[in-house]
């Protein structure tokens, strides 16, 4: 698929999706999604820096591989008890902050 194809459909996307969010239950949705996303993203990223595989992980904070797969395919969003063992067994903190929409 050539740059000019793809730049059509992202912007096609784009244009859809702005539409969409203006319904306020699929906005509402989407946002949650995000969230879930994001928080995947993380810990799937800081995984992987450390080299270690959803197996690992899950033995390091005293859970199943099964969890930590779904928490990184955003399927579950993790609890706070959670992401707080991920901060301390691998010695990082956690950041958050709310944003305007």
């Amino acid at each position: 698929m050539n740059k000019n194809k793809i730049k059509k459909i992202a912007n096609s996307f784009n244009g859809d999706l702005a539409k969409d969010l203006k319904n306020p239950k699929f906005k509402k949705t989407f946002n949650e999604e995000m969230l879930k996303l994001q928080i995947a993203e993380q810990i799937i990223a800081l995984r992987k820096k450390r080299r270690l595989t959803q197996k690992d992980l899950a033995k390091k904070i005293n859970t199943t591989q099964a969890v930590v797969s779904r928490i990184e395919n955003a399927q579950v969003y993790p609890s706070t008890i959670v992401l707080q063992r991920i901060c301390n067994k691998l010695n990082v903190n956690a950041k958050f902050e709310f944003c305007e929409l």
